[in-house]
């Protein structure tokens, strides 16, 4: 079986049925990169080499409830510690590096995006004595049952240390009507400057929300995950506001 690690820093277990073989394939990327993803897989033991927790491998494979494979999983265990390829209960695999995946550039891709039109949001934290908020337009549906959302916020950007801290964010999906909204959400400095004077209220649960936006939508942060440049912050929503106006949408770099 082959444990990956691909360029946007997702862990997946691929041919889970071949016991013969465990080996760790990586994508082309930055070795200080690589060694801090392969430290959430195992223990480094060089170039080569890495010694990897069975339990990581076993919460990966999609066949983990198959009794079958389990027996397989057991015996490939088995058969590497008669080898010594099995120490502090983990399992030594052979690093691959892989070729570089198929990709567009970086300008390819932005050309291709400012094709989709998507609604533009105001994402907050905080409370109203201390919020902290930022623009957004990669927010996205993720089911109704449970009622989840996820929102994509780059690394750099000032609000993300505030949303993981407070474990809360509320989502508010701007009408045409708070055009001057954006300008003081993208230059005043993060906090209470962003929010004066737009009709910001506190939410059920405390979080700043805009009572003239399409939808106001609290949740709680259910998880987090790291895709390439952002964090993508899973959320469980708890209450929403919603009603009717014409929505502001961003498309090929203007807002309309």
């Amino acid at each position: 079986m082959q444990l990956g690690i691909t360029d946007l820093g997702v862990f997946e277990l691929s041919n889970p049925w071949e016991f013969n073989r465990l080996e760790l394939v990586v994508d082309p990327m930055e070795p200080e990169r690589f060694r801090d993803l392969a430290a959430r897989l195992g223990d480094l033991e060089s170039d080569d080499h890495i010694w990897l927790a069975p339990g990581v491998l076993k919460f990966l494979s999609h066949e983990a409830s198959n009794p079958d494979w389990n027996t397989g999983f057991d015996d490939m265990i088995s058969a590497a510690a008669e080898y010594g390829w099995v120490k502090g209960g983990k399992v030594r695999a052979h690093i691959v590096r892989g070729a570089p995946p198929a990709r567009v550039s970086s300008d390819q891709f932005r050309d291709a995006m400012r094709r989709l039109a998507a609604s533009v949001c105001a994402v907050t934290t905080g409370t109203m004595d201390d919020p902290a908020g930022m623009v957004a337009s990669s927010v996205v549906s993720i089911c109704a049952e449970p009622p989840a959302l996820g929102v994509f916020v780059h690394k750099t950007s000032s609000s993300l240390p505030r949303l993981v801290r407070e474990g809360r964010f509320a989502v508010n999906i701007l009408t045409r009507q708070h055009a001057d909204l954006l300008p003081q959400f993208t230059e005043a400095p993060q906090g209470i400057a962003r929010f004066e004077g737009a009709g910001w209220e506190a939410g059920p649960m405390g979080l700043p929300v805009l009572p003239s936006a399409l939808a106001s939508i609290e949740c709680k942060i259910a998880t987090t995950i790291t895709l390439g440049t952002h964090l993508l912050l899973v959320g469980r929503i708890e209450t929403s506001h919603t009603q009717d106006d014409e929505p502001m949408v961003y498309f090929d770099a203007n807002v309309l």
